[in-house]
C-alpha cells in the first residue's frame, strides 16, 4: 500500500563539497523540502567529530539543526545523529485528528527510529496502531466503547475493521500474531515494520475520510429543506 505522501526518511544532502545526511521533511511543518544552509558548526575533540548544520525551511521559513557524526568509522546514513527540534506533527492535518495519546507515542516511535532505536520504534508503532484503530472503532461504534477498549489489537481489527482488512491481504494480522523475536530474527523484519507504518498511514487517511463523512451527514441533517 502506498501513501499519497513521501515517507519521512534520511536523505543525502551536499553542501560545500561535503555530503551530509538530513531529513527529507521539515521537523516543523512536515513538508517535503530541500532546505537552505544558514551556517555550519564543527564540534571536535580527541574522540568525536560532529558537524551541526543550521538549516532553514523554504516553506515555513523556520530554522532547525541537523547533527552528523564524521568519525572515520561512521558511514552512510549512520552519520545522522539527530535533528533539533525533533520531528513533530504541529502542522500535520491527519495526525491532528487523533488524540494526544496517539500523537505522543507515534512521535516518540518515529524519532526513536531516526535515532536508530529500531527495537523501541517497532513496539511503539504497534502500540500506536492499536490506539489509532481503537479510536476509530469508538468513533464508528460508540455503543461498544467498553468492548473496544478492553479488546486486544487483533480482536479490534477483526471485529470492528473487517471491511478494511482486505486491503492488507491479511498480512497485517499475520505480522501481529507472531511475536517480535520471530520477525527480528528473519529477513522480513524491515518489511513487517514498514507494513505496520503503512497501516498507520492508511488508518490516518481513513479517519480523515470518516470525520468528513460524519460532518457532511450532520450538516445535511441540520439544513432545512427548501420551499
Amino acid at each position: 500500500m502506498q501513501n499519497n505522501e513521501n515517507k519521512l526518511m534520511k536523505t543525502q544532502y551536499e553542501y560545500d563539497n561535503q555530503e551530509y545526511i538530513v531529513l527529507n521533511k521539515c521537523p516543523h511543518c512536515n513538508l517535503d523540502i530541500h532546505p537552505t544552509v544558514k551556517s555550519r558548526f564543527n564540534l571536535e575533540n580527541s574522540n568525536y567529530n560532529v558537524t551541526a548544520l543550521s538549516l532553514s525551511c523554504p516553506s515555513c521559513k523556520r530554522d532547525y539543526f541537523i547533527f552528523n557524526d564524521f568519525r572515520s568509522e561512521v558511514a552512510g546514513f549512520e552519520k545522522f545523529i539527530m535533528s533539533f527540534p525533533n520531528y513533530g506533527f504541529s502542522e500535520n492535518a491527519l495526525v491532528k485528528n487523533t488524540s494526544k495519546k496517539f500523537q505522543n507515542l507515534y512521535m516518540q516511535s518515529i524519532n526513536s527510529e531516526l535515532l536508530g532505536h529500531i527495537d523501541i520504534a517497532f513496539f511503539g508503532y504497534v502500540k500506536s496502531l492499536e490506539i489509532l484503530v481503537k479510536e476509530i472503532a469508538t468513533v464508528q461504534h460508540p455503543e461498544s466503547e467498553d468492548v473496544i477498549l478492553f479488546s486486544n489489537l487483533i480482536s479490534c481489527l477483526e471485529q470492528f475493521h473487517a471491511t478494511n482488512m482486505h486491503l492488507f491481504s491479511k498480512k497485517l494480522l499475520e505480522v501481529l500474531k507472531n511475536d517480535y523475536l520471530f520477525y527480528h530474527k528473519t529477513e522480513d523484519f524491515h518489511t513487517c515494520s514498514e507494513l505496520i507504518k503503512d497501516s498507520i498511514n492508511y488508518f490516518l487517511l481513513y479517519l480523515e475520510l470518516l470525520l468528513k463523512t460524519f460532518s457532511i451527514n450532520n450538516q445535511s441533517k441540520t439544513e432545512k429543506p427548501s420551499k
